[in-house]
């Protein structure tokens, strides 16, 4: 009997466009990145921020993100291939 084991792979955001903190952390190992973006933009770094702040996936596509803005609890999903907005 074989078994496989799922390995969650992390994948960077796709280059220009904008994403909900909670979807960055769904993709990958994004924390770090959002909350040094918080910081760096003068934002709070709590759960709120973290999760429902929009970044920008900037650089070519090599995981960068920038802050756009907090959507307090209306950061909506725009789906594959769409930007998330507030």
């Amino acid at each position: 009997m074989a078994t496989s084991l799922g390995l969650a792979l992390a994948s960077n955001c796709q280059y220009q466009l904008d994403y909900c903190g909670y979807n960055l952390l769904n993709r990958g190992n994004y924390y770090d990145d959002i909350y040094n973006e918080l910081q760096r933009s003068g934002q709070p770094t709590d759960k709120a921020h973290i999760e429902n702040s929009l970044f920008y996936c900037a650089n070519g596509g090599n995981g960068a993100i920038t802050f756009l803005s907090f959507c307090g609890n209306s950061c909506s999903n725009g789906g594959s291939d769409h930007s998330d907005w507030c």
